[in-house]
């Protein structure tokens, strides 16, 4: 879904974009180190359904998706499952293709994905390249698999995390838990899919009321800054990304701007065009 931490247009030679982004991430290891509270579990139904649309920053259609969460109990564990299917031109690639992504979160005392498995398909419904993150809450041990099916090849990724690490795939769920109304923010970490560990902060930016395919929503927005402590001068590398959530409770995702999957991918705007709750 979202890779929306890497910059999209610098006007810088690409050499020293390297340099400085390489000295960023070895300094910026340092700074994600320290320890975030564990997440609360999201106001939410029993079940969820709903649809966005992804649009071009300045206009015209990309790709289109609908997604279902639901609740349930394994292994004497409340959980959710929230399944995502997705139809268009979606990075890294630049045709057509579909895709479904699956992932599972712990809801039993506190917010924490499990694992989170992407499938690719072309048109003619071959798998092209599959994702998987899974996470270990004993270990602190997270892994990112991505498997090239075309090309065999694997990428595998470890990763350190802590017990507050958040994942794209639900991440608008998860945001559900910030302290609306306050000025307080929310700093956690955030596995992408480059696949890179960030330590970022969610800013409360204030009430607004946006235009929306489902008419005029009042909403808070919030904006996602990624920390990167003495390099901060580095976020002027980073586009601004903003979601908003309903000022009505649970606060449910509106829309998000931004990037769409990191470096040189376009920057889209996703709306939600539809969305239905079950409290039973």
């Amino acid at each position: 879904m979202l890779n929306i931490l890497n910059p999209a247009k610098i006007k810088i030679p690409v050499t020293e974009i390297n340099i400085c982004l390489t000295v960023a991430f070895i300094l910026f290891s340092v700074f994600t180190s320290a320890h975030s509270e564990p997440l609360q579990v999201p106001p939410m139904g029993n079940k969820e359904t709903g649809s966005f649309i992804t649009s071009y920053k300045d206009g015209g259609v990309r790709w289109k998706a609908d997604w279902t969460m639901e609740q349930f109990e394994e292994n004497k564990e409340k959980r959710i499952k929230l399944v995502l299917k997705g139809k268009g031109i979606n990075s890294p690639f630049t045709e057509e293709t579909t895709w479904e992504a699956v992932s599972t979160w712990k809801t039993e005392g506190e917010f924490q994905p499990i694992d989170a498995v992407t499938t690719y398909r072309d048109m003619s419904g071959e798998v092209i390249m599959t994702e998987k993150k899974t996470f270990d809450s004993q270990s602190g041990v997270s892994v990112f698999e991505r498997f090239y099916v075309q090309q065999n090849k694997k990428l595998i990724e470890q990763f350190e995390t802590r017990s507050c690490t958040l994942i794209l795939e639900g991440i608008v769920l998860a945001l559900r838990t910030l302290p609306f109304s306050t000025q307080e923010s929310l700093t956690t970490n955030l596995l992408t899919n480059e696949p890179e560990l960030y330590k970022v902060e969610f800013e409360q930016k204030g009430v607004e009321t946006i235009k929306t395919p489902q008419g005029e929503i009042v909403c808070y927005k919030v904006e996602l800054v990624p920390k990167l402590g003495l390099l901060g001068v580095f976020k002027v590398f980073f586009p601004k990304t903003y979601f908003w959530f309903t000022v009505e409770a649970p606060h449910t995702w509106v829309r998000y701007e931004g990037l769409e999957n990191g470096l040189g991918t376009p920057e889209v705007v996703m709306e939600v065009t539809k969305f239905d709750t079950s409290s039973n």
